[in-house]
């Protein structure tokens, strides 16, 4: 899990996503907003496959974005950047599924490196979009007034078709997805879970919300006040999650790629570590907690 720290100080962005209009509509919005793709694996082509079960990957290579089927409707989980909308499509076509078959979107936090495809997924499919409920105004705002990076990453506006709170049980059919309220990346990241089997084995899946903080003003922020309760709130949350494969907006989160490596040379199982969501959150703390304590021995030097 050596990847693990250096995945925490990295992940973190903005979103892009929109109302359902034509595309002529979106473009016109978003032609004046800079890409927020600042790695070149965010847009990078990658097969997709299947993890587990019912759960597919069919984002780039460098971003998560999970399509969870079902009999009655499928779900897909994150639209990465914008520019990735038109390869998540691709992919979903490549498996021989239709796009009007996706019922539901859902969103892990308001920020365009996994919302930034969602306005469009959102107008090609007819999809719901469902998102955790402290993110709605954001996501609403189009990026504007982030608490966090202010107006740096702007996208157009999401519309939220329904909020999910802490808890919430969302039922398509047979398929339940739980969202877990994991606030501090941004007021509402939300960490899915949900189980996928295959035959008689059944598994927890598990999309942890981002737990990073990368240049986060966490003293004196008076557009987020709480922020250090809600990060110290979700590391809590994160690990004591069932967990049997732990997937994440940045696959490198939970050295996914390392394990579908694994896999790929024979090891069944690779997918499996019922400790790499414990794994995470404890990293995580531990980063976070040595900038909450830089920026707190800077401000008492600034007194």
């Amino acid at each position: 899990m050596r990847s693990l720290t250096t995945a925490i100080l990295v992940s973190g962005l903005s979103a892009h996503s929109a109302y359902a209009q034509p595309p002529s509509a979106k473009q016109a919005n978003t032609a004046n907003n800079p890409s927020c793709v600042n790695d070149l694996s965010w847009t990078a082509p990658q097969t997709p496959f299947r993890i587990y079960g019912n759960t597919w990957y069919v984002g780039p290579r460098g971003l998560g974005v999970f399509l969870v089927t079902a009999r009655t409707g499928d779900v897909l989980i994150d639209g990465g950047v914008p520019e990735d909308a038109p390869l998540i499509e691709a992919n979903i076509r490549s498996l021989g599924i239709d796009l009007r078959e996706i019922k539901w979107i859902l969103n892990s936090h308001a920020h365009c490196d996994h919302a930034g495809g969602i306005a469009q997924l959102a107008h090609d499919t007819g999809a719901q979009v469902i998102a955790g409920a402290a993110d709605n105004a954001l996501l609403a705002r189009g990026g504007h007034d982030d608490a966090q990076y202010a107006d740096r990453f702007l996208f157009p506006p999401v519309r939220v078709t329904r909020r999910a709170t802490a808890g919430a049980r969302l039922h398509l059919g047979n398929l339940v997805l739980i969202a877990h309220a994991t606030p501090g990346h941004t007021k509402g990241n939300t960490t899915w879970t949900w189980t996928s089997c295959e035959g008689k084995r059944c598994l927890h899946m598990v999309d942890v919300g981002s737990l990073s903080a990368p240049d986060f003003k966490l003293i004196g922020n008076p557009k987020y006040p709480a922020v250090v309760k809600d990060f110290e709130y979700s590391f809590a949350m994160v690990a004591a999650l069932p967990c049997d494969i732990a997937l994440a907006p940045h696959p490198q989160m939970v050295d996914f790629w390392e394990r579908v490596a694994k896999r790929g040379q024979g090891d069944a199982d690779a997918l499996l570590d019922p400790t790499m969501c414990g794994a995470y959150a404890k990293n995580a703390r531990e980063s976070f907690e040595a900038q909450l304590a830089k920026q707190r021995a800077d401000a008492a030097l600034a007194k």
